[in-house]
């Protein structure tokens, strides 16, 4: 069998042109080169039987693919082809490595949480690392801060004449929902961070103190946001060798009532000891009765009542840095195995309190203006605190 190859490799026109024998060298050399593989194919038995053009098989196209493609407009096609695929590749690998925004170039909502670095969950802020000197590279001027995170979260924790320095410490998402981002406000030897959330469209939430030293004494403090993005509050006091307190708190972020809602409180220490509970000494053995508390000075305390369908409260809040405050005592009684109702008889005050496992949630239904502010109401969830074990006698 002979094939002719030589007629199938590419002909330059009449005037070869200097881009011609750029891409296809000289004429005489490529024709030399395929006299060449064209007696080698000859010289192949044919794989269809016959001869010439009949004769081609897989050998065949092997050759004058391998050979001929660098050659051809085919050829350069494809060469052409790929240098762009991988220039396509080369520019999407580049644009998955995200530009580490500065300070200085932030200019939107989106800008400002970018530029908090991501960090691992669960994520610890110790009292040692506030103490340590921040990473000046995260700094935050106040200017820009104020744009995306109101004033008012630090200025009731430092004052409002306190020009603090700021930092951002690390950012962490909940997949399909918030962002949650950490930041250092110091001033002098107060060091507080901050736990801010954000909306997916990078929108300002809610943000409270994660970690605050320098304003009480403690011995050690924490504050965590865990894989389940629960929020962990602790620190601890040692009075004596054999005698340390404790408190710790957990919340998570309430989307729907827009709020760090307090889930549960271990403290072993006395929390409501800056005002005066009127029924603390009455007897709490109802499933439900204990004090379900926020802090010093937000709980409700719950006593038994004169028998299993009743129950005494004693509601005491302060909300605003103390610009709105409630105080209501009382005694409720049990409409379903798990709510309780108030209703005063000479006043349209009502309250309804709802037991959901160690949670206490209490609703205002009534007017009950006169034993609280006006621009507050008697509403929220409060976790119940842990009975705290007796000392064991020496």
């Amino acid at each position: 069998m002979h094939v002719d190859l030589t007629r199938l490799a590419p002909r330059p026109p009449p005037n070869l042109s200097a881009n011609w024998r750029k891409e296809f060298g000289d004429t005489q050399l490529l024709q030399s080169k395929t006299e060449a593989i064209s007696r080698e194919v000859s010289d192949t038995p044919s794989t269809g039987g016959g001869t010439g053009e009949a004769g081609r098989g897989p050998f065949f196209e092997m050759v004058m693919n391998a050979y001929f493609y660098p050659l051809t407009a085919p050829g350069l096609f494809m060469k052409k082809y790929f240098i762009c695929l991988g220039l396509i590749v080369i520019l999407f690998a580049c644009k998955d490595k995200k530009a580490t925004i500065k300070a200085g170039e932030i200019t939107t909502a989106a800008d400002f949480v970018a530029f908090y670095p991501e960090v691992p969950l669960p994520h610890i802020i110790a009292d040692t690392m506030l103490a340590r000197k921040p990473n000046t590279t995260l700094a935050l001027d106040l200017n820009t801060l104020s744009k995306y995170i109101p004033d008012s979260v630090w200025k009731k924790d430092f004052g409002k004449n306190a020009s603090p320095k700021f930092y951002a410490l690390g950012r962490a998402k909940e997949k399909e929902k918030e962002n949650y981002l950490f930041t250092e406000v110091t001033a002098g030897n107060k060091r507080i961070a901050y736990l801010a959330c954000f909306n997916n469209d990078n929108k300002f939430l809610k943000a409270m103190p994660l970690l605050k030293t320098g304003f009480e004494r403690y011995t050690s403090a924490y504050g965590m946001l865990d894989s389940k993005f629960q929020i962990t509050t602790y620190r601890e006091t040692k009075k004596t060798a054999d005698d340390i307190v404790f408190k710790r708190n957990i919340y998570f972020y309430d989307r729907n009532g827009d709020n760090f809602t307090l889930i549960v409180t271990e403290p072993n220490e006395d929390i409501i000891e800056d005002v005066v509970n009127p029924i603390d000494t009455m007897a709490a053995t109802h499933k439900y009765s204990g004090d379900y508390v926020e802090d010093a000075k937000n709980f409700i305390s719950i006593r038994d009542g004169k028998n299993p369908s009743e129950m005494v409260f004693f509601v005491h809040f302060e909300k605003n840095d103390g610009k709105c405050n409630g105080e209501l005592k009382g005694a409720a009684r049990f409409i379903s195995p798990t709510v309780a109702q108030f209703v005063k008889s000479d006043n349209p005050c009502s309250l309804e309190f709802t037991f959901t496992g160690s949670k206490v949630t209490m609703k205002e239904n009534g007017r009950c203006g006169t034993f609280r502010d006006i621009q507050c109401f008697f509403n929220g969830s409060y976790a119940k605190k842990k009975a705290a074990k007796p000392k064991a006698k020496k």
